[in-house]
Order: C-alpha cells, then sequence, then structure tokens
C-alpha cells in the first residue's frame, strides 16, 4: 500500500494541471509528428547552410589575404603602378565583400592619385565616401579633396572638406583649416577664407605662425569687404 506522504509529494511534484499539458503536448506530437519533424530538418538544413557559408566565406577571405599580400611590394613601387592596379582590380573583382577587397579599394584609390590620375582617383575615393567606411569618412574626404584641388576644382574640394572637418582630431583639423582658407581663396571666395584664417587664430597657433595668419586673415576680410 502507497504512503500517503508519498502521494501527497507527487501531487504537489506534479500538480495536476502539469500532468494535463504534458498529456496534452504528448497528443500534440502524437498527432503532428511530420510536420514536427519537418520543422526540424528544416532548422538543421539551415544550420548545416550557415556553418557551410561560414566555410567558405573564411575560405575566400584566406584566399584574398593571399592575393593582397603578393601586391604589397608593388604598391611601393612608381615603375609596378600598371601592375598595382591590375592585381588590385582583380581581387576587388574576385573577392567583393572581403577586408582585403576593401583595403584594395583603398590602395587602388591612393595609387590612382599618385600617378596624377586625379579624376579615377576622385572616383575611387567617392565610392569609399558613400561605403562601408564610416569611421574613415574624415581621411577619405581628405584624401578626396585633394584629388578636386589637383583640377583646379577648388570650391568643391572646400565643399568636401566642410563636413568632416569638426570630426577631426586638432592637428588635422588645424591643417584642413588652413587648407580651407586657402581652397576658398582660389576659389574667389574670401569670405569664407577669411572665417578659417580666423578659426586658427582661434586654436592659439604656433607664435612662429601667429603673424602669418593674422596677415591672411586681415587681408581676406579686406577683399571680402571689396566685394
Amino acid at each position: 500500500m502507497a504512503k500517503t506522504g508519498s502521494r501527497k509529494r507527487d501531487f504537489v511534484e506534479k500538480p495536476p494541471e502539469i500532468l494535463t499539458l504534458q498529456l496534452r503536448l504528448l497528443q500534440y506530437l502524437k498527432d503532428y509528428w511530420q510536420w514536427v519533424a519537418a520543422v526540424l530538418v528544416v532548422l538543421f538544413i539551415g544550420v548545416a547552410a550557415w556553418g557551410i557559408m561560414v566555410q567558405v566565406q573564411a575560405r575566400r577571405a584566406e584566399r584574398a589575404g593571399a592575393a593582397m599580400a603578393k601586391l604589397t611590394p608593388l604598391l611601393s613601387n612608381p615603375k609596378a603602378a600598371d601592375a598595382a592596379l591590375k592585381g588590385l582590380d582583380q581581387i576587388l573583382k574576385d573577392y567583393p565583400g572581403t577586408p582585403s577587397a576593401l583595403e584594395a579599394a583603398i590602395f587602388r584609390a591612393h595609387l590612382l592619385y599618385q600617378i596624377k590620375n586625379y579624376g579615377e582617383a576622385a572616383k575611387a575615393y567617392e565610392a569609399l565616401l558613400h561605403g562601408h567606411l564610416s569611421g574613415w569618412d574624415t581621411l577619405i574626404a581628405d584624401s578626396l579633396s585633394y584629388c578636386y584641388e589637383a583640377q583646379g576644382e577648388y570650391r568643391k574640394a572646400a565643399q568636401t572638406l566642410k563636413p568632416v572637418v569638426d570630426k577631426a582630431p586638432r592637428p588635422l583639423q588645424n591643417e584642413m583649416y588652413r587648407r580651407l582658407a586657402m581652397l576658398y581663396e582660389e576659389a574667389g571666395d574670401p569670405k569664407e577664407a577669411a572665417q578659417y584664417w580666423q578659426k586658427l587664430l582661434d586654436q592659439v597657433p604656433d607664435p612662429a605662425l601667429l603673424a602669418y595668419y593674422k596677415e591672411k586673415a586681415a587681408a581676406a576680410e579686406a577683399a571680402a569687404q571689396k566685394k
């Protein structure tokens, strides 16, 4: 004969509502086991496919890295610029979306500028500026502005720098202020130029540059008043 205490313990540990839920679940599995099995199969296939995709991407990244490593010696050799550009284009074609492809795109833009192909370099930097390098926007915009400047598009160069200058670290920011002032002078806009010469003065510049900045600011302000 079962002990009363044992029956009470079973009742407390598994009250009727839990037992009923378990029975319902077992009945559901019995009635719909085919659907349950199908769902499990789909989940298994999905997990397996994801694992295969990760492995494929890892292998692509390794091959892209190896291809990039082979090109590295050419990137510092001006005489090998054509071969380097061809190799970089091939990496971009064969391994899009990999870290090495992104590295190749940056080197390609820089190399085009170095060989004075400013138009193509500008296009390359523009693509990077609107891509996945948000953390590099300041440096990319700075490089792009040099491409425009080299083509005599001074106002366009200045407009490229303006959105990022306030986010730049102090040493680079001061250089950007100086370039903005010079670019606006070249563009025939002394009023804008005067603002950036004044920003340089507000930064408490090197005493050796103080007189120069004051002279430039005064000249820009005088030219702006004549307009």
